[in-house]
């Protein structure tokens, strides 16, 4: 059984596409073989890295017609000489409908045979689930979760050693953009208060997730006492950080998806967008989302977020509640 799947998106929206993969092997058997089609980058590397995946193909430019893509028309080559069986499409909008033109398969599921349904307050995991569950089963479909399944990195986390920890992650694509206002950031000094927290309440290290360039926007953090940085950090070596902390505590980005993926329990931290939509989403891994609960809140893509001067939801987010939520997820049975 040969199998395509398409979802091109940022690292979080190809984390949340990974239910399908389970639903394929337990609906097929574990030899099924799958390849993908992801974005280049983060997305193609994440997959590259799961050992339940055949092929990864990165794709960039979807719009361009098939004509004149060259992974497009490597894919047409191919699968006129290997076509699917099943190709399954979980985009929500238009540009990957030309996929039902050029690739060889037996069967077709997703656009632009059905279109994605979007209900409100249904999670847009639910919304993919819903393209393929009929055709693979409503039942497995139903209990799968986004999963990832890598290869181990050889390497050690030397900085961290083998002392219990607590990831950060700070930050997110956007929050270095000329002109941007951060909506989901949460103010530097709150992140300050909560390591002092952190350390003096639980004795846990801590390590703080970023990129490279968010370095030095984050300076202040990383010059605390007890703070590790992961910042530039390989994905390898960000797996294997995540999947060793006791808990991860972020805003809303690719991070915390994965760390739900890895199975690690997470925090989030939600202000303009919505968790019902895109929160973390798992029926057996441990997880808060924690927001301000402010009237006008979730804002994202409205005139109210606009109009908001000082992205009051994460500001009125208070760092003794983020800290209450750490504590109650790694001591259980200790409670403040």
């Amino acid at each position: 059984m040969r199998v395509l799947i398409i979802r091109i998106g940022r690292l979080g929206d190809t984390i949340l596409a990974t239910p399908v993969i389970e639903v394929l092997r337990q609906a097929f058997g574990p030899d099924v073989l799958i390849d993908f089609v992801a974005s280049p980058g983060a997305s193609t590397a994440i997959l590259d890295l799961d050992r339940r995946i055949n092929e990864v193909f990165p794709l960039d430019r979807r719009r361009l017609p098939w004509r004149l893509h060259p992974v497009k028309r490597m894919l047409r080559k191919r699968s006129r000489s290997m076509p699917y069986d099943l190709v399954i499409n979980l985009e929500c909008g238009t540009e990957c409908d030309d996929f039902f033109e050029f690739v060889q398969t037996g069967e077709f599921c997703g656009r632009p045979l059905v279109q994605p349904q979007h209900i409100p307050g249904r999670h847009c995991v639910d919304t993919e689930k819903a393209i393929y569950a009929d055709r693979l089963g409503p039942e497995i479909t139903a209990a799968a979760n986004p999963l990832l399944e890598t290869w181990p990195d050889p390497g050690d986390l030397l900085a961290l050693g083998d002392a219990d920890y607590v990831v950060l992650n700070p930050g997110f694509s956007g929050i270095l953009k000329s002109g941007y206002r951060s909506h989901r950031s949460w103010p530097v000094g709150y992140w300050v208060d909560l390591i002092g927290s952190i350390s003096q309440g639980t004795g846990l290290n801590i390590a703080i997730n970023g990129t490279e360039e968010e370095r030095g926007y984050f300076e202040p953090l990383l010059a605390l006492p007890g703070v590790q940085s992961l910042f530039g950090s390989s994905l390898q070596m960000l797996i294997q950080a995540l999947a060793r902390a006791r808990c991860l505590v972020s805003v809303d980005t690719g991070t915390m998806h994965l760390s739900m993926a890895l199975g690690t329990p997470t925090i989030a931290l939600f202000g303009p967008t919505n968790p019902e939509l895109t929160g973390p989403y798992s029926r057996k891994v441990p997880c808060r989302v924690l927001s301000s609960g402010i009237g006008c809140q979730p804002c994202f893509r409205t005139p109210e977020q606009k109009r908001c001067p000082v992205n009051r939801c994460m500001q009125e987010l208070g760092p003794g509640v983020v800290y209450q939520a750490v504590e109650q997820m790694i001591r259980p049975d200790r409670i403040r």
